[in-house]
């Protein structure tokens, strides 16, 4: 496929030398090809994964637990997870691993299974999620509706026990990119511990959602704005100040809320899990992961800063991501923010949250954690929400913070 229009012509003399040496023939496969994986990145998938599968099951005997066999990405992580099977339709909570199998298979405690029942040759993925209603946590919890430009986004409202309740204090959780709200649950209690009000928000082109424009993702750009959204509301109900608890590209869109916002003057901290803090270096890690060369994802990047590929941003056609970095982060964001990452990431290397923190330690602390992309909170809750929740009853009011920076 040879590429057609200006756009593709700024991306194909990003190559340099490099890919003229390739010939015309290559040079026009290789545009093509990153055109492409830009294209994919923004672009939400159709169908949940479904690569892990069910190889066993074994009912508990002499009072022990219920065992799972499985086999696939993630089935052997350390720690407590959810597995979503059935086409998403279907919920299940695992245990610890209990044994490991030659043929790369491991047996699980099968604890729950909320929905559905698990049968041999299921199929579906192993995520950090756990919860799949904050009415779990025990904490009065109602559901909402936030109006946006697009439509309405679905929400949960989750309130604190009245006697520790601040009623100007909140919270917005923000998933990651292809996850649902179910994802930021597990930072929810932390925060009704603190007397934090959380609202838990879907964004654009979440199921039910309004579709993002041209139906893709803007890497945290555009999801920014059902952030602001999410803010807005909480304001209209008497919030005085917000924290942000964001997870991967939420942690993108929350960052971006917290420095070029329109809501930012009441935003106090941000929470971030494994933040995707370097979109740059972050789509050429993925280039590798997708088994094709790194400059696959710089030319893509290019694509996207460019335009060659239209983006979801409202009234550009570029999504500029070189704005989307640790060195910009820096210079932009004036709160507290605390990082839960770790080295054991390889979906979104930690690296990022390293440089973050190392631009701005007065303002950034990095907690160092086990355990893959978001699934810190897995391996050791305990850990994770104490010190969450440490974090965000120390933080400042806004008005105070500003006094501090002058």
């Amino acid at each position: 496929m040879k590429p057609r229009g200006a756009h593709a012509g700024v991306v194909a003399r990003a190559v340099g030398g490099a890919v003229l040496a390739l010939g015309a023939g290559a040079a026009a496969g290789a545009v093509a090809l990153s055109l492409h994986f830009a294209r994919r990145v923004l672009t939400p998938a159709t169908v949940p994964l479904a690569e892990v599968e069910v190889t066993g099951l074994e009912s508990g005997r002499a009072g022990g637990p219920d065992r799972v066999r499985l086999r696939g990405p993630d089935a052997g992580l350390p720690g407590r997870y959810s597995f979503i099977f059935a086409g998403g339709t279907s919920h299940a909570r695992l245990g610890p691993v209990l044994a490991h199998d030659g043929d790369g298979a491991v047996w699980r405690e099968l604890l729950a299974e909320d929905r559905g029942r698990i049968t041999l040759g299921a199929r579906g993925r192993v995520t950090g999620w756990w919860y799949t209603d904050p009415a779990e946590l025990g904490y009065r919890t109602t559901s909402a509706e936030i109006r946006t430009a697009g439509g309405s986004l679905r929400a949960w409202l989750v309130e604190p026990p009245a006697e520790r309740a601040d009623p100007g204090r909140w919270a917005i959780h923000v998933h990651g990119r292809g996850a649902l709200p179910e994802e930021t649950i597990r930072g929810v209690a932390p925060c009704a511990r603190a007397g934090i009000t959380s609202l838990v928000i879907s964004y654009r082109n979440d199921p039910g959602a309004p579709r993002g424009r041209r139906g893709r993702y803007g890497l945290g750009l555009a999801e920014r704005l059902d952030v602001e959204a999410a803010i807005a509301w909480a304001h209209a109900r008497g919030a005085r100040r917000v924290t942000l608890v964001g997870w991967s590209m939420g942690g993108t869109a929350s960052l971006c809320a917290a420095a070029y916002g329109t809501h930012a003057a009441s935003i106090d901290g941000l929470v971030l899990d494994s933040p995707a803090l370097d979109w740059p270096g972050l789509l050429r890690h993925q280039a590798r992961l997708a088994g094709v060369p790194a400059w696959v994802g710089r030319l893509g990047g290019c694509a996207l800063q460019t335009g060659a590929v239209a983006g979801a941003l409202p009234g550009r056609r570029s999504t500029p991501i070189n704005e989307l970095t640790p060195e910009r982060f820096a210079s932009a964001v004036h709160v507290p923010v605390l990082i839960h990452a770790g080295p054991e990431d390889t979906y979104v290397p930690w690296n990022a949250a390293v440089r973050l923190a190392r631009l701005r330690p007065a303002l950034v602390t990095l907690r160092s954690a086990r355990g893959e992309h978001v699934k810190l909170w897995n391996v050791d809750p305990e850990a994770w929400e104490a010190a969450t929740e440490a974090f965000v009853r120390a933080l400042p009011e806004p008005r105070e913070r500003r006094a501090q920076l002058h």
